[in-house]
């Protein structure tokens, strides 16, 4: 068991100190299910550094990315990533989630923000 102390030193080196943290958030248009051993999006799209982290609330770490709606057309993202590197199809992927597609035409911009709690 993470004692306070240890919550927020595991959440400092994560989010702000560790070069080894996730930087980079990936979009992508896969449909097959998120599991464990995944160590890449299906089909990734675009990877972008975060725009953002932020640790001010307690045992969370909330990271921001942006899109815009030039990058974002014709574009049906269905899933993304936290990722160590910069380059598409490396680094470590943190996690991995899927969802219903959501479909850009080219008049939206895309900001997404993945939040991880730990306790």
């Amino acid at each position: 068991m993470f004692t306070n102390a240890g919550l927020s030193g595991v959440q400092n080196a994560i989010g702000v100190t560790s070069t080894n943290r996730p930087q980079y958030m990936a979009i992508g248009t896969g449909s097959s299910t998120a599991a464990a051993a995944n160590n890449t999006l299906v089909t990734e799209a675009l990877r972008r550094l975060v725009t953002s982290t932020d640790v001010s609330t307690a045992n969370t770490i909330a990271y921001v990315a942006d899109w815009n709606s030039v990058e974002m057309s014709g574009l049906s993202f269905s899933e993304l990533g936290m990722f160590t590197t910069s380059g598409v199809s490396t680094g470590s992927l943190w996690n991995r989630d899927c969802f219903t597609a959501v479909v850009f035409d080219g008049t939206n911009d895309l900001q997404v923000q993945l939040t991880y709690t730990m306790s």
